[in-house]
C-alpha cells in the first residue's frame, strides 16, 4: 500500500462514527495508564554513566563492580571520603599504593563539593566500623579510577545542613542553597504530588490536562496585570491573573471536565501577603454540584497526600459563611487559636452595667466574648488598654475585660457588678481556666460584621509573646462581636 492511499484510508477511518467501538477503546486507553502509573520503580541511573546512585548500594551489592558520581561531602586524613548525591551518601576509600597514584591525586586534592566519577568495587566495612546512622553504612568503595568532573570554587558557605544561613544569602545564592536538603525535599516533594494529582484526576476520574495561552489582552477586574511589550508600538499583551476567559471558552466547547497546573501572574504589590507570580491547580467540571466539587477534592488531596506525613482525613469539617462570621469575626479563620466569639447576652439579661443594658434593649443588640488562653500570664495593664483604644479609636466600641483571678480585675473598671452568679455560667459557657482573660462587647449585630470586614486592612497594636502576628490577628478580628 502506497503511503498517499493508507494516509486516506486512516484519515476516512478517523472521520467515521465510532459508535459501538468507543467503549471497547476508552476502557483499553483507561486500563493501559493505570497500569503505566503502577510500574516498578523508576530507574536513577536509566541513561546515564553511573550504574547506581550513591544511597541505594547496601550489603546485597558486596563485589558488584560500580561506577558512581556525585559531589565530594567531606574528606578524612586523605584516606576517606564521603560522596554525596541527591539520594543519599556513601563511603569511599581512597587507595594508597603507588600503582594508584594519580587516583589517589584526584580524591585528595580536589576540593570538598567537586563533582568526581570513581569506578570501584563494592567492599564490607572493617569490623566495628560499620556507621548505622547511614543507609549504606555496612559498605564502601574501594576505588580503583576516578575522574574529576568539574572542581570547585570556595564556596560562600558550606553545603550542610546543620550549617547556619541567612536567608538572605541563601536568597543570593539559590543555585547552591538548592543542594540542601530541605531544599531537594521541597522540589521532588512538590514534584511527586502534581504527578499524584494528574494521576487522580486524568486516570481515575477522566479529565483533561489542558495548557492555556500565557500572553492575552487585558481582562477588567481583579487585580492589576503585568504587561508584555509587542513589537506594534502602543500595544502589549497581559499576562492573565488566572484562565477565567479560558475556561469559560473550554467548557463552551464541550471540556465537560479538565484542569491545568496554571501559572498566575497579579500586580499587587502594594500588598504583602501576595505573590506577583504562584501556581494553582485550576480545574473546571461541568454537570456538577457543591457536594460534589467537595468530593473531588477532598479525594484528590488525599490521594495525593505526601506518605510520610499524617494521613488526611475525610471528610473535611465545613462551617458556613454566616457560622465563620459568627464564630470567628472573618471569613477566613485560622482555626488552630480557637478563641471562638461566644454569645454571651443571656448572661447579662439582668446586668447593671450600663452599656452592656443600652446594646441588649436594641433589636438586634447583643454581647459576646472571646477567651484569650493564659492571657493573665502574658497581658499587662498596657496591652489591655491598647486593645480598649484600638477598639475605642476605630470603630467607637468598648471592651471589657475580665480576669477571673480576683486580684488582677484591676483592669475592668466593671469587675464589681459582676454577680457571682453571672462569673460562674461565664466560666462555663467559655470553659475558661483560672489564667484566661475573657473580652467583653457589646453592641448591634449588624455593626461587628462592618468591624470584620475591615479590621483586616488595620495596623493592630503588638501583643505580648507567646502571641505571634497570626494569633494577634486573631484576637483583633474577634475583640468586637
Amino acid at each position: 500500500m502506497t503511503f498517499p492511499s493508507w494516509l486516506s484510508q486512516l484519515c476516512r477511518g478517523l472521520s467515521r462514527p465510532i459508535r459501538r467501538t468507543t467503549q471497547p477503546i476508552w476502557g483499553s486507553l483507561y486500563r493501559s495508564l493505570v497500569q503505566s502509573s503502577q510500574r516498578r520503580n523508576p530507574e536513577f541511573s536509566s541513561f546515564a554513566v553511573r550504574t547506581n546512585t550513591c544511597g541505594e548500594l547496601r550489603s546485597s551489592h558486596l563485589g558488584q563492580e560500580v561506577t558512581l558520581c556525585g559531589w565530594i561531602q567531606y574528606r578524612r586524613q586523605n584516606t576517606f571520603l564521603v560522596l554525596r548525591d541527591f539520594h543519599g551518601l556513601v563511603q569511599v576509600v581512597i587507595p594508597q599504593d603507588e600503582s594508584a597514584a594519580s587516583v589517589r591525586k584526584i580524591l585528595c586534592e580536589a576540593p570538598v563539593e567537586s563533582v568526581v566519577q570513581v569506578s570501584g568495587t563494592v567492599i564490607s566495612r572493617p569490623a566495628g566500623q560499620e556507621n548505622p546512622k547511614m543507609p549504606t553504612g555496612e559498605i564502601e568503595i574501594k576505588v580503583k579510577t576516578a575522574e574529576l568532573l568539574n572542581a570547585c570554587k570556595k564556596l560562600p558557605f558550606e553545603i550542610k545542613d546543620f550549617m547556619k544561613k541567612t536567608e538572605a544569602l541563601r536568597l543570593q545564592y539559590r543555585y547552591l542553597d538548592l543542594r540542601s536538603f530541605q531544599m531537594q525535599y521541597n522540589l521532588r516533594l512538590r514534584s511527586q504530588m502534581v504527578m499524584k494529582m494528574r494521576e487522580y484526576l486524568c486516570n481515575l476520574h477522566g479529565f483533561v490536562d489542558i495548557e492555556t495561552p500565557t500572553l492575552f489582552k487585558r481582562t477588567p477586574g481583579g487585580a492589576k496585570e503585568f504587561l508584555v511589550p509587542s513589537r506594534e508600538p502602543g500595544k502589549f499583551y497581559s499576562l492573565p491573573q488566572s484562565p477565567q476567559q479560558f475556561k469559560q471558552l473550554l467548557m463552551v466547547g464541550g471540556l465537560d471536565r479538565y484542569f491545568q497546573v496554571a501559572r498566575c501572574y497579579r500586580d499587587e504589590g502594594s500588598r504583602p501577603d501576595r505573590q506577583p507570580e504562584f501556581t494553582q491547580i485550576d480545574i473546571e467540571m461541568s454537570f456538577v454540584d457543591q457536594t460534589g466539587i467537595q468530593s473531588l477534592i477532598e479525594g484528590l488531596l488525599q490521594y495525593s497526600w505526601p506518605n510520610d506525613k499524617d494521613p488526611v482525613v475525610v471528610p473535611f469539617p465545613t462551617v458556613t459563611f454566616t457560622e465563620a462570621l459568627a464564630t470567628y469575626g472573618t471569613d477566613k479563620p485560622d482555626t488552630r487559636f480557637g478563641m471562638k466569639i461566644i454569645d454571651i447576652s443571656d448572661v447579662f439579661r439582668n446586668t447593671e452595667i450600663g452599656f452592656l443594658q443600652d446594646a441588649l434593649s436594641k433589636p438586634h443588640g447583643t454581647v459576646k466574648a472571646i477567651c484569650i488562653p493564659e492571657g493573665a500570664k502574658y497581658l499587662k495593664r498596657k496591652d489591655i488598654e491598647s486593645i480598649r483604644k484600638f477598639a475605642a479609636d476605630h470603630f467607637n466600641q468598648e471592651i471589657l475585660p475580665v480576669f477571673l483571678n480576683a486580684n488582677r480585675n484591676w483592669n475592668s473598671p466593671v469587675a464589681s457588678f459582676i454577680m457571682e452568679s453571672q462569673r460562674l455560667e461565664l466560666i462555663r459557657l467559655m470553659d475558661t481556666q483560672e489564667e484566661d482573660v475573657v473580652l467583653l462587647t457589646a453592641g448591634e449585630h449588624n455593626k461587628a460584621k462592618k468591624f470584620q470586614s475591615s479590621s483586616s486592612k488595620l495596623n493592630v497594636p503588638r501583643l505580648p509573646f507567646p502571641y505571634n502576628s497570626k494569633m494577634k490577628k486573631a484576637i483583633y478580628f474577634q475583640i468586637l462581636l
